[in-house]
């Protein structure tokens, strides 16, 4: 049986991700220094030192990911040297550029006209003192380390406003467009901005007017948009009036987790009114919505190129702040990780700690719906079933199944379109839904065999690479010795004759979807370089080394894939080599927010208030301003603020708070149980970051009592069901390697 075609999916959700490429890692700088090259919150600043020579660094990006031919150079004079005492120019065009003042006292030189490749930026003093710094320069359609682009057949330019595409690439000319919030609390179209409307806000002490100006183009082949407070706007010049702005970037992370060959969509509606008011700025992209394409790496790669249109165009933020849910909070957790400094502080809801590690227990809901529709399996009641899944319901695996089976089977749908009947309940939606793949470009095994693959780990081949045998993407799922409903069976839920039939009929797919007897193994390669190249969170980069507050919000009873686990496993990867819980790391829990609804939570459009935001803002501040040279543990613990502490909302909206309140009894953990997946129940740990379990003979799993008294004939069907062995989830997992370094690069 086709996976895709017993059953059509209903929402687009969050993530499962089957990865597959070759990568070279570049240099392994620490995360300050990263954050340095990317204008976070250890960049060199005005309060620093003089150095005792001119000082130059690439500000706007990384010096090797310099895109659209400019680049911002800060330039770092010594004491005593003026700045209109210094020229910069590059070799490539002989120009020289000004050295100018920012609005944070930076010395910065903004250099345009580079061509594409190696190209050296001067500074020189009048004395001779000189600073050089290598860029390298891309097109701004990209990559710069994503690897080569995958087909992108279907544009958005044109359901956005920007027009059909100008070229292959869905590039567009970009469009500076403005809003206005009304005194009704609505942001409206502004279409003359040097005209203000009668019903215009008003801001502050000095009614300033709430203009809201948004730029909207194309960056590395997606659709990007920046949001700002403009409150004098000039559509003549289009010069922004940064006068509201605090300093601080949100970049937004959109849900789901998709392979839709499009330019895309975002699953966001307008950034929040209360944090432009506050002066926050906000940016986001197609890319970085993680239903159209379900790869850190491209997310990572887009927010580097908008991060350096904004710093060229507008200015270069004091802190960037992630905020996303669902899909959004795996790209906020692996960019942290993968790509340190292009995050500053990070506010994951809804949290999934990755797309691969978590597919395992996805991809099983599936094979047990397909179990509970046989004779045996139609047999276990609601009580059994849950014990088998793991959660708190079975709504849970049947909400997965009814989302993401479909994505084991490549000729199924590349963009789930059961989402578009939701589209008025998410924001961000064109009108019609999402952009849909058409159908004669799809994969069939029998008639298009050369057709565009609809899985993940196709989405994904850059990263891991393609089975020389089949050419098809690599994909890191296996399900060898996994013993599905071993803790149902020590719970005495089911017999162990029921354990048996369970597992002697659960299967797995191939490679193109169909259901088979056999179980799925994935190759030790296929696992190591999942591993290896950061697909997996593990706490490195800088997971440890940026203040972090995963946002819970409980519907489990609802059969919410988000479940609750998810947010104490990702605890469980970052905790301290003495089992303590990280300084950076906070949980907060509350219920699902009055007037929200499952869906949002399902698309990760759901908005949990802005408190994380200010939380994080207040904690970057203080860090910034420890100069003492402390280990970064230290500072963050010393840093941080009182209300950065795990937290949880009772059902009658008081707030609990401590930094031990989930490890003992108490209400946070009797109003808010944890509890598991397929997985965790066939004796996973609550890490659940085992990709491919190493085995232990039967023989030795029966002698040491894992299924009681067993007759000899039952003994006999377990070495059976598993002739190479049965999960041994005390050891590591096959290929369990820690993650090479940061700032991979995949060329091809």
């Amino acid at each position: 049986m086709r996976r895709g075609g017993r059953r059509a999916a209903l929402l687009a959700v969050a993530a499962l991700g089957l990865a597959a490429g070759a990568c070279t890692p570049s240099a392994d700088a620490g995360s300050e220094g990263q954050a340095a090259a990317t204008g976070g919150a250890a960049a060199s600043g005005p309060t620093s030192q003089p150095p005792e020579h001119l000082e130059a660094e690439v500000l706007s990006s990384r010096a090797e990911d310099v895109t659209g031919g400019d680049t911002v150079v800060q330039v770092r004079l010594p004491a005593g040297l003026a700045a209109d005492a210094v020229t910069v120019t590059a070799d490539a065009t002989g120009e020289a550029f000004p050295v100018e003042v920012d609005r944070t006292g930076r010395h910065v030189a903004r250099v345009s006209g580079l061509p594409d490749g190696s190209s050296t930026i001067t500074a020189v003093a009048g004395d001779g003192d000189r600073a050089t710094v290598e860029v390298t320069n891309h097109p701004t359609t990209g990559p710069l380390f994503s690897g080569p682009h995958l087909p992108m057949p279907v544009c958005s330019t044109d359901l956005y406003g920007l027009g059909e595409p100008l070229d292959e690439d869905c590039s567009a000319t970009t469009s500076i467009r403005w809003k206005y919030l009304s005194t009704d609390g609505e942001l409206k179209p502004l279409d003359d901005p040097s005209t203000l409307p009668t019903d215009v806000e008003t801001i502050g002490e000095t009614k300033m007017p709430f203009i809201v100006r948004q730029e909207t183009g194309t960056l590395n082949r997606g659709i990007y948009w920046i949001t700002v407070l403009d409150p004098m706007p000039d559509p003549t010049s289009q010069q922004w009036d940064p006068s509201a702005w605090n300093g601080r970037l949100i970049y937004e992370f959109g849900g789901g987790c998709g392979t839709s060959y499009s330019q895309g969509f975002k699953m966001l509606g307008d950034p929040s009114t209360e944090l432009l008011e506050r002066g926050y700025a906000f940016a986001t992209s197609t890319l970085n919505t993680f239903q159209v394409a379900c790869n850190d790496v491209l997310s990572a790669e887009s927010v580097s190129m908008v991060k350096e249109r904004f710093a060229e165009g507008y200015d270069t933020p004091a802190f960037t702040i992630g905020s996303g849910g669902s899909g959004g909070a795996i790209q906020q957790y692996l960019i942290a990780q993968n790509y340190p400094g292009l995050l500053d502080a990070i506010s994951p809801a809804l949290p999934f700690p990755d797309a691969i590690s978590i597919s395992g227990g996805v991809v099983d809901c599936a094979l047990l719906g397909d179990y509970y529709a046989t004779p045996d399996g139609a047999a276990l009641s609601e009580e059994q079933r849950t014990a088998i899944n793991g959660h708190l319901t079975t709504d849970t695996c049947g909400m997965w199944d009814a989302t993401f089976a479909p994505i084991v089977d490549p000729s199924g749908p590349c963009t789930i379109p059961g989402l578009s009947a939701a589209g008025p309940l998410i924001g961000g939606l064109p009108d019609g839904g999402f952009p849909l793949l058409p159908r004669d470009e799809v994969y069939d095994a029998e008639t298009n065999p050369d057709g565009l693959r609809c899985t993940l780990q196709d989405s994904n081949v850059n990263l891991i690479g393609t089975d020389p045998e089949t050419g098809f993407a690599r994909r890191p799922w296996d399900n060898v010795g996994v013993e599905y409903g071993l803790g149902a069976l020590r719970d005495g839920v089911i017999d162990l004759d029921t354990f048996l039939a369970l597992n002697e009929g659960i299967g797995s797919y191939d490679i193109d979807g169909n259901h088979v007897a056999e179980r799925a193994e994935a190759d030790e390669d296929t696992i190591r370089t999942a591993y290896a190249t950061g697909r997996v969170t593990d706490g490195s980069g800088d997971l440890r080394r940026i203040p972090i507050i995963s946002v819970n919000v409980w519907t489990d009873d609802q059969g919410d894939i988000h479940d609750r686990f998810r947010a104490f496993s990702m605890r469980e990867r970052l905790r301290n080599p003495d089992g303590s819980n990280p300084p950076n790391h906070m949980i907060w829990t509350r219920g699902l927010p009055d007037g929200s609804n499952l869906v949002q939570s399902l698309s990760g459009s759901l908005d949990v208030g802005s408190e994380a935001i200010t939380v994080l803002d207040t904690w970057l501040t203080a860090l910034d301003a420890d100069t003492s040279g402390d280990p970064i543990e230290v500072r963050l613990e010393r840093t941080r603020p009182d209300e950065a502490i795990d937290n949880c909302i009772t059902a009658d909206g008081e707030r609990l708070s401590g930094l031990g309140i989930y490890d003992e009894p108490g209400p946070c953990r009797d109003l808010y149980p944890l509890h598991g997946d397929p997985r965790t129940v066939a004796g996973a740990p609550l890490a659940d970051d085992v990709l491919k379990c190493s085995l232990q003979p039967v023989a030795e799993a029966v002698e040491q009592g894992r299924y009681g008294q067993a007759t000899e004939e039952q003994v006999t069907r377990l070495e059976v069901i598993f002739p190479d062995g049965v999960c041994d989830f005390s050891r590591p997992g096959v290929g369990q390697v820690p993650v090479e370094g940061v700032w991979l690069r995949y060329p091809r």
